[in-house]
């Protein structure tokens, strides 16, 4: 995982809880999107692994908090939550439902009491991220929650759209992907889950960026004035060349003749440049110049009709 999205992570880890209900969407996101149960010798035990270490002691703090009858014990990088309490916690967390049957199972959706308040959805979308998500700025603006249920990606976008935050979905591998591809949308998604240091910058690289475009822009412009302004000096030094060698420079009227010199002994010059030492005005110098191309081209033509 990019740096990054490493720090955005543990921002997002940082604020505190006003309310049980935020503290039960919290975990159940992270537990949805990290979490696997496993049933050993007529025992249940919630596995979640490899979570941070400031992470680690959340989620410690929040069960022991929440629900009587659980016990959190870390096996390595994995946390184990366990206990006579943990069907209940996962019920009231909406990871277990009742079916039609009144059969326990697993909610493959977000359950809609997790989410019913707007705080609540904000710190799930938070649990989500920290669970299933990542971001990135490398190759563009990238913000994803990479999870296993359709079903589940399907209730996370209508989430994120619920605040505005323009997400799609697609599938990667045996995941599904919510992602957000907007620098726009990756922002407001990051100040959302409170990541303020994040967002700052992701706008600090988007104002570089929009620059260094800028930059490109204006250069690739003045690029092509250059050659605009080398092409048409050519193209009419050629023009009194031919004038020269098929009538004479002499042949031409005074007032051509000051501009017909003046170009050929400043070929490098911008039309601008070339007003300036003629002293004439630019739409002037503009006329006298497509005259003289004027001149050349029937010149030309009647050279081609004597052939």
């Amino acid at each position: 995982m990019n740096s990054y999205s490493l720090s955005a992570k543990k921002e997002i880890a940082r604020p505190s809880f006003s309310t049980d209900c935020c503290k039960r969407a919290f975990l159940s996101a992270l537990v949805h999107t990290g979490g696997s149960i496993v049933i050993s010798r007529g025992e249940m035990k919630l596995v979640l692994p490899a979570l941070s270490r400031e992470l680690k002691n959340k989620t410690n703090e929040l069960c022991l908090e929440l629900f009587d009858g659980v016990a959190v014990s870390f096996d390595g990088a994995e946390t184990v939550i366990s206990g006579n309490g943990l069907s209940e916690a996962l019920f009231a967390l909406g990871i277990f439902v009742r079916n039609g049957q009144g059969e326990r199972v697993v909610n493959r959706g977000i359950s809609a009491f997790i989410v019913r308040s707007d705080c609540c959805a904000v710190n799930y979308i938070r649990g989500a991220f920290l669970g299933a998500g990542s971001v990135s700025l490398n190759t563009g603006y990238h913000l994803e929650f990479a999870v296993t249920s359709e079903e589940f990606a399907e209730s996370l976008l209508a989430l994120l759209t619920r605040f505005d935050i323009p997400a799609k979905i697609t599938v990667r591998k045996d995941k599904f992907v919510v992602y957000i591809k907007e620098s726009e949308g990756v922002s407001d998604c990051l100040a959302l889950m409170g990541a303020s240091e994040a967002v700052l910058e992701l706008n600090s690289k988007l104002v570089l960026r929009q620059l260094s475009r800028e930059t490109n822009r204006r250069t690739n412009c003045e690029i092509a004035n250059i050659s605009k302004t080398v092409n048409a000096a050519v193209r009419q030094c050629e023009d009194i060349r031919l004038i020269g060698k098929k009538a004479g420079l002499d042949s031409l009227p005074d007032k051509l003749l000051v501009v017909a010199k003046a170009r050929l002994d400043n070929p490098d010059d911008s039309f601008s440049a070339l007003a300036a030492k003629t002293g004439l005005s630019k739409s002037t110098l503009k006329n006298r110049l497509n005259k003289i191309e004027e001149i050349a081209r029937e010149l030309s033509d009647k050279e081609k009709e004597n052939n």
